[in-house]
């Protein structure tokens, strides 16, 4: 059965009036997502706005941790704040690299602990012996990395390191062992102590060598050196019972089998000097 004119223009007319009502309900959800959208970012300005000239956020306290050779009071001047940094808007990056143009500064940490304070945790460097290089004298730490020159204020009390450079070059795997050397003066408690040398010196032929306060010249060799060490408090013990003078003394415990022992006149590695030799 055919639908009548009037009919169908019913039906166009109810087609166009949901088609408008979809396109009106679309227009309401975009229109109210972008009130939604402008109210959040004027909220989120007002607060920008309002954390930077708030109070609130501006640096009241820097806690400084970790720190031995440098005092808080320098850390806070290498950080570059004031009392009116935000500490929202400070640039930590910016921060660390300037606490870092301190020599003694290893790593540095540093931390925002909300509503104003920073934290600033930092690792030293630590110095294990003092180092000749390069006609100067310098820190040296534990990876072999020369930090510093060396000045007295800095109250050390190491030994120097000579004969590991070459042509301004570190030797490292010269450096390695003697940061054994080091270790096992380190630990010991017996004589020698790390407190009693001077000197520790390198050598590619003749290897690492000692010397002491009081003119003493222990030539120890490559590796063992524990070993040779104990063999060494046994000598001193030995000359001490035949009442034989320890300072100047030179001792050759390379080969801990065949100790020799040098002593009176100038102490080293060179011809006897008028010395009187014992083999043990």
């Amino acid at each position: 059965m055919k639908r009548s004119k009037g009919t169908s223009l019913a039906v166009k007319k109810n087609r166009i009036r949901r088609r408008w009502s979809r396109i009106v309900r679309e227009i309401g959800v975009v229109l109210s997502v972008m009130t939604a959208a402008t109210v959040f970012a004027l909220i989120m300005m007002y607060g920008y706005n309002f954390a930077l000239c708030s109070d609130f956020f501006t640096l009241a306290e820097a806690t400084v941790k970790g720190t031995d050779r440098l005092s808080d009071r320098e850390v806070i001047q290498l950080l570059g704040v004031d009392d009116s940094t935000n500490i929202l808007t400070a640039d930590l990056n910016k921060m660390v690299a300037g606490v870092k143009t301190n020599p003694w500064v290893r790593d540095v940490r540093m931390t925002r602990d909300l509503p104003n304070r920073l934290i600033v945790e930092i690792v030293e460097r630590k110095p294990v012996a003092l180092i000749s290089h390069d006609h100067n004298i310098y820190l040296l730490d534990r990876e072999g990395t020369i930090f510093k020159n060396f000045d007295r204020d800095d109250k050390i009390d190491l030994p120097v390191m000579t004969g590991f450079s070459d042509q301004g070059v570190l030797d490292g795997k010269l450096l390695q062992g003697a940061f054994e050397l080091l270790d096992c003066l380190a630990e010991r408690k017996g004589y020698p102590e790390l407190r009693h040398i001077s000197e520790v010196r390198g050598d590619h032929l003749y290897g690492y060598s000692l010397c002491t306060m009081d003119r003493r010249f222990y030539l120890l060799g490559f590796g063992d050196f524990e070993t040779k060490l104990r063999r060494l408090e046994g000598v001193l013990f030995d000359l001490t019972t035949k009442n034989v003078s320890l300072s100047p003394l030179f001792v050759d415990l390379a080969d801990p089998e065949r100790i020799i022992v040098r002593h009176g006149g100038a102490v080293g590695t060179g011809g006897n000097d008028g010395r009187k030799r014992t083999d043990i």
